[in-house]
């Protein structure tokens, strides 16, 4: 059954490439102390190019707390990407967002397509 999911998010992908854009997710890794040394590892950031589509949300959805007015809707194809998280931020067209939530579309517990809210860096 995942044979047929992995060719829906692989149709998935091709959609956003035709009719979204390039995308970079970034996720920062905090600095880690071994106790072994007694010093302290930097930060880490690691990237993942992506492709993806932003939408406005509509204004029933903005209920002014989970969802705020300015945020956005963006579908991210999985392939070659982690789920995002809250904290990563996602780059489109040169702008970079906050994600604020993601959620796999993941039927049969293969991942098709992320639809993850982002939100305007302060």
């Amino acid at each position: 059954m995942s044979g047929f999911y992995d060719e829906m998010a692989a149709v998935a992908d091709e959609i956003l490439k035709e009719f979204g854009g390039p995308a970079v997710l970034s996720r920062v890794t905090p600095a880690a102390y071994d106790p072994t040394t007694g010093t302290t590892t930097g930060e880490t950031t690691t990237t993942w190019p992506a492709t993806g589509a932003k939408f406005d949300y509509e204004q029933n959805d903005i209920d002014g707390t989970k969802i705020r007015q300015g945020d956005q809707r963006v579908y991210l194809s999985t392939i070659g990407v982690v789920n995002p998280q809250t904290g990563d931020t996602l780059t489109i067209a040169g702008t970079a967002y906050n994600v604020v939530a993601s959620r796999p579309l993941q039927p049969a517990l293969v991942a098709v397509l992320f639809d993850v809210q982002v939100r305007g860096v302060l």
